[in-house]
């Protein structure tokens, strides 16, 4: 399995649970743009970075451009294997290529899944990635953002992540995209303890990192950027200067992501517990 530092201490790592390869659509491109990436996360001191390649940033790509996609990860995981974790990205309106391309990125090393706008998170075509994820006990990564105006057909909102939590207690979901989702979606989610939230999104607000904090606790709040969309500096600033507590700021930089990618060597936990 993908080793995910986890060690506690001083020196704890920041992981950066919400990342792109890049925008290239070949594996040379993406390679340049994931080292650029790389070399961006090492001036912020940023130790492991989650991956995943939404195939060719359409809204429902065919199967054959996802497990291209996916394969350029797997690629950069080999090539940056203390660096890179991979997030395995599918559309649910391929079901059953999905759940074979999950069983295989899977095995073959990532530790989670990515949804993006294919269908919403309510969808009842989402139950059988939510359970599978919940098998292999991964993380499902879940597009969402409430948006004034320009909300994609199939665009999920925090109100869709709460139905598939709500549906699936035993799968741990992360909700990107904490700017974009606000205090309003905080509320959809917090009854749910298997529902986390990542930083990514827009610009910094201050005050909505401390926000999180006290609606769902800072265990249920993990670093995330949306590189190469936003910058490490930027991003990091939403944590390094919100007002937290050492520990605090330690569990949302890289302790919770630790536990969250590591839930696969874990024993058995009691459902909806959000550990």
């Amino acid at each position: 399995m993908t080793r995910v530092d986890s060690a506690p201490g001083s020196h704890d790592p920041i992981i950066d649970i919400h990342a792109h390869p890049g925008y290239s659509l070949t594996l040379d491109g993406l390679r340049e743009e994931c080292r650029q990436l790389l070399r961006e996360a090492d001036r912020h001191g940023v130790s492991q970075v989650c991956l995943n390649a939404i195939a060719d940033w359409s809204e429902s790509p065919a199967p054959e451009r996802v497990r291209e996609g996916n394969d350029a990860v797997l690629a950069l995981m080999s090539e940056h294997p203390d660096r890179v974790l991979g997030l395995c990205y599918v559309s649910p309106r391929h079901q059953d290529e999905a759940l074979d391309e999950i069983d295989r990125c899977i095995g073959a090393g990532m530790v989670g899944i990515k949804l993006w706008v294919a269908c919403k998170a309510s969808d009842v075509l989402v139950d059988p990635i939510a359970r599978r994820a919940a098998e292999l006990r991964v993380p499902i990564l879940q597009h969402a953002w409430y948006k004034v105006d320009g909300q994609l057909a199939n665009e999920s909102t925090p109100a869709d992540v709460a139905v598939m939590a709500a549906r699936h207690p035993e799968t741990m979901i992360v909700m990107a995209h904490l700017t974009g989702c606000g205090e309003r979606g905080l509320a959809d989610i917090a009854p749910y303890g298997n529902a986390l939230v990542d930083t990514s999104g827009g610009d910094p607000e201050a005050g909505v990192t401390e926000l999180a904090v006290r609606r769902l606790g800072a265990h249920r709040v993990v670093f995330g950027t949306d590189s190469p969309i936003r910058s490490y500096g930027m991003t990091l600033g939403k944590v390094l200067g919100a007002k937290l507590s050492p520990a605090e700021r330690a569990l949302i930089l890289g302790r919770n992501a630790a536990r969250l990618l590591s839930r696969r060597a874990w024993p058995e936990r009691s459902r909806g517990t959000g550990q």
